[in-house]
């Protein structure tokens, strides 16, 4: 069996209550982001799809949408 990092795992005891219940979260990290969605029947409660950035921004939301 693999292990997980704390990251991960504290990520996990954090999301997956909101991820059963149905709901997407998206966690952007410095290089990448994580996503996390509800499983389908015979698949893990929670899946996770990770996605490295092509192109890294840097702006800010407050800047992206100009104070709005």
């Amino acid at each position: 069996m693999t292990r997980i990092s704390k990251e991960l795992e504290r990520i996990l005891e954090d999301y997956a209550p909101i991820v059963k219940e149905g709901r997407q979260v998206l966690i952007g990290l410095l290089d990448g982001t994580i996503h996390l969605e509800k499983g389908q029947d015979g698949e893990a409660p929670v899946q996770i799809r990770v996605s490295p950035l092509d192109e890294r921004l840097e702006i800010t939301v407050d800047r992206l949408f100009q104070g709005m």
